[in-house]
């Protein structure tokens, strides 16, 4: 457990939050199966998005949910409403413009009946070569619309981003479905809770006027590996510039939830799901956090001394104390099972 400061600097303050958005995202998720599916814009758009980092955004965000929710909605492939989240980001390890949205998608979806349907695939929702074409179709046509509208501003017209665009295969990438998500739920919580690069990858060299970028060569890492290390040096100014370019529009909502996981829809479906596939809450790390914090503000005192020292107590087992506090308790007890384990120490901590 940890006092935070609530600085939004403090490498403590953002574990913290990074750990209660996670815990967030863990009790809105159901006890299925998730696939990790990646939506990549093209690099031929880089330029656009820099101009329009709004509408561009949006419209990478809407085409990735309306590519799943389309292609699930057909029969041959699931024939109900899944749930996905979102988490949009703009940057690489070296700090490069790489747009992409990360989703997770439930593999599975409530049907016009109310009852959980599966995937007719084992480990797609739909096929891959259909999923990148209409995720490039579904694009195409809402970036035309912003076009007619006159609301983009960029040097060259739609014909000629269609004519490059419409060549080139729409990257997608998608994992088999897991029902462990835990990795990928700590993936998208650093990034939800942090900027592009930290200051341990970071390093300004005032005598010869550069900045050194420490990043991962994802290129030349061995599977099951940690990616090799490399430096990328860069004029200060190039590095602000690259820096900024990740700076999200101001009051851009970065994390996003459709289908079954849409704040609207969530309430109004909420008892219709079956109780097999809610999750468990798990809100024990965010609530020694409260405590914490309400100790750091408000110390606890002797009222006899005035003193906020602490004692370490041994706190025996009691396994009695269950069938005599939960009500309809009917478990009995053995008394032929092994010994409880010794007691740990229990350690208060006071400022």
């Amino acid at each position: 457990m940890y006092l935070s400061c609530g600085s939004s600097l403090c490498p403590i303050c953002q574990g913290i939050k990074r750990e209660q958005w996670q815990d967030r995202l863990n009790t809105m998720m159901l006890k299925v199966p998730y696939t990790h599916i990646t939506f990549t814009m093209p690099h031929q758009l880089n330029g656009l998005a820099k101009r329009n980092p709004r509408i561009i955004y949006n419209i990478l965000m809407r085409s990735a949910w309306t590519t799943i929710n389309q292609l699930a909605a057909e029969k041959d492939n699931l024939g109900a409403l899944p749930g996905m989240i979102a988490v949009l980001h703009t940057w690489g390890s070296d700090l490069k413009y790489h747009v992409h949205v990360h989703t997770l998608v439930t593999f599975g979806g409530l049907s016009e009946e109310n009852k959980w349907k599966w995937p007719a695939r084992k480990h797609k929702l739909a096929p891959f070569r259909k999923v990148c074409s209409t995720f490039r179709t579904i694009f195409l046509k809402l970036l035309e619309t912003q076009f007619k509208q006159k609301s983009v501003k960029h040097h060259s017209n739609y014909k000629e981003l269609y004519a490059e665009l419409i060549k080139k295969r729409w990257v997608v990438h998608h994992t088999r479905p897991s029902a462990d998500t835990s990795t990928i739920q700590q993936y998208l919580s650093r990034y939800v809770c942090r900027i592009a690069i930290t200051d341990s990858r970071l390093t300004y060299s005032q005598g010869k006027s550069q900045v050194t970028i420490l990043y991962n060569d994802y290129q030349s890492q061995i599977p099951g590996q940690p990616a090799p290390k490399l430096t990328k040096i860069l004029h200060p100014l190039i590095a602000i510039d690259q820096f900024l370019c990740h700076v999200p529009p101001k009051n851009f909502q970065r994390v996003r939830y459709y289908g079954i996981h849409a704040n609207s829809l969530k309430n109004k479906i909420q008892s219709q799901i079956t109780d097999k596939v809610k999750q468990n809450c798990q809100t024990l790390r965010t609530l020694f956090q409260i405590i914490n914090q309400m100790i750091k503000s408000n110390p606890t005192q002797c009222d006899t001394c005035k003193k906020s020292s602490f004692t370490i107590i041994v706190l025996a087992a009691n396994r009695y104390w269950i069938p005599q506090n939960i009500r309809n308790y009917s478990q009995p007890i053995s008394k032929n099972r092994a010994p409880p384990p010794k007691p740990m120490p229990f350690l208060v901590t006071y400022p």
